[in-house]
């Protein structure tokens, strides 16, 4: 008899499209229900590129929904354009369910990031006989 692992994954929202030229942008409140507390991960991922005069930060903000707090930050330095998009993924640590939000900033006003599409899930490893 022999066991393998397989992988259950539960996206938690995603999104794509967002234009980022100085100004900051914040997603629409979205729930989460599956939290550490439930085992496994919580990884969020993102695809952008990048058409800048010079360094600047893409700054993502995890944020609670109820009262403004920070639970969770990435930070993706930039030295300049990227013409193939560029993909970062980071573990986050969200441990109580409840509504949350994103927010977008560019650290400098020097150019334009363009997020092609992101994602935050939530995946367990099953093992199976």
């Amino acid at each position: 008899m022999s066991s393998f692992n397989q992988r259950q994954c539960l996206i938690l929202t995603q999104g794509k499209d967002i234009h980022l030229s100085g100004n900051s942008i914040q997603t629409e409140n979205f729930a989460i229900q599956k939290t550490l507390r439930n085992g496994g991960k919580i990884r969020f991922k993102i695809r952008y590129c990048a058409e800048l005069q010079g360094f600047c930060l893409l700054e993502v903000f995890l944020m609670k929904a109820q009262n403004g707090t920070q639970i969770a930050n990435m930070s993706i330095p930039n030295g300049g354009s990227t013409v193939n998009a560029q993909q970062q993924e980071q573990e986050f640590s969200i441990w109580e369910p409840g509504d949350y939000y994103f927010l977008f900033k560019m650290s400098c006003n020097n150019g334009i990031f363009y997020i092609e599409d992101y994602q935050l899930y939530w995946s367990a490893s099953i093992l199976s006989n």
